[in-house]
C-alpha cells in the first residue's frame, strides 16, 4: 500500500506573497518504507497524476496495487483522473 499526501511548501527568505508557491507530493510504501517525493508548481489533479506516473511508478521496482489519500482535490476526479484508475483497480 502506498500513501500519499501534498504540502505546500513555505516561502523561502527572499520569496515574496506574490510569488507562486510550490507544493511537495509525497508518497510513502508501507512494506519496504521506501519514500517518493516531488515538487510540483500547483496542487492539481494533474500534478498529482504526474507524481504518480513520473516520480513513483517510474521508480518503483514492484507493482503497486493499493493507494491511500487523504482525499484531497487533487486525488479526487473523474474515472479519467490516474489515482481514480489506480484506486478503481483495488
Amino acid at each position: 500500500m502506498l500513501h500519499v499526501d501534498t504540502k505546500g511548501l513555505p516561502l523561502l527568505k527572499n520569496e515574496t506573497k506574490q510569488q507562486t508557491r510550490k507544493y511537495l507530493f509525497v508518497g510513502i510504501d508501507d512494506f519496504s518504507r521506501e519514500l517518493y517525493a516531488g515538487i510540483y508548481p500547483d496542487k492539481s489533479q494533474f500534478s498529482s497524476a504526474q507524481f504518480l506516473q513520473n516520480d513513483v511508478l517510474a521508480q518503483c521496482p514492484y507493482t503497486i496495487t493499493c493507494i491511500y489519500s487523504d482525499n484531497g482535490r487533487e486525488y479526487q476526479g473523474t474515472s479519467e483522473h490516474l489515482f481514480v484508475k489506480m484506486k478503481a483497480d483495488e
